[in-house]
């Protein structure tokens, strides 16, 4: 809450160049994120381009009417103690964008893995070699909305050039709904399942919070590490 008062007081008023010095000084020394034109959700910077956020007060994507209903909304997948770093407290299906029409992946939705916002991590020391290798790979996740199979791909050291190539990886997750809202999914490596875990929708095609959301925050706790959009 003080970063917030120092920065609306502050913005609210013109600066001269003397408060415009100071602004910056304060900003260098203090940290503030939101003075600083930081993200306002960022608790404190993490190594890796994360940083640590309040489950509870995160903003998520309104819900997107492009996705249908049934699996439209925001997941938490629970990789169980047994796999440390690989747990998202939320996936954030409301920011897929559909591949165009006429293309051979019409009708599937793709978002590239390391969008801020996107997804969420538990924060332990397993979490951080993960991310960086996801943000490095430059991935892609693509979802089948007629039955939550999720497929990755990726452009590796051509992403964003003119010679941009995606490259399928042997990596498939399918779904499979156990119940309202709750899942059970997949890893499967060449069509060989390797491991398997829940899943759960915590806030649902209208942008409300399922029975879920309780038990979620139980188990992770209110602190989560996500990527930080001023990266």
């Amino acid at each position: 809450w003080v970063s917030s008062f120092v920065s609306s007081s502050i913005t609210s008023v013109r600066l001269s160049p003397a408060m415009r010095l100071f602004h910056g000084t304060l900003c260098a020394a203090l940290a503030v994120t939101a003075l600083c034109g930081k993200n306002s959700e960022c608790i404190e910077d993490k190594d890796d381009g994360l940083c640590s956020t309040n489950l509870e007060t995160h903003t998520f994507q309104p819900p997107n009417e492009l996705i249908p209903a049934d699996v439209r909304g925001v997941y938490w997948i629970d990789a169980g103690p047994d796999a440390p770093g690989y747990t998202n407290p939320w996936v954030d299906l409301n920011f897929l964008q559909p591949f165009p029409e006429g293309s051979r992946k019409e009708g599937k939705f793709w978002v590239m893995d390391r969008t801020p916002g996107y997804q969420s991590w538990e924060d332990v020391a397993e979490t951080y070699p993960y991310v960086s290798h996801l943000t490095k790979m430059g991935s892609r996740s693509e979802v089948d909305p007629s039955d939550l199979t999720v497929t990755w791909s990726a452009c590796t050291v051509t992403c964003g050039t003119k010679y941009e190539v995606w490259i399928p990886m042997p990596v498939s997750s399918p779904s499979q709904k156990v119940g309202p809202n709750e899942y059970i999914r997949q890893a499967k490596v060449f069509g060989i399942t390797v491991s398997s875990w829940k899943g759960y929708r915590i806030i649902d095609e209208n942008g409300e919070k399922t029975e879920f959301w309780d038990k979620l925050v139980e188990q992770v706790g209110e602190r989560v590490l996500m990527l930080d959009d001023t990266e």
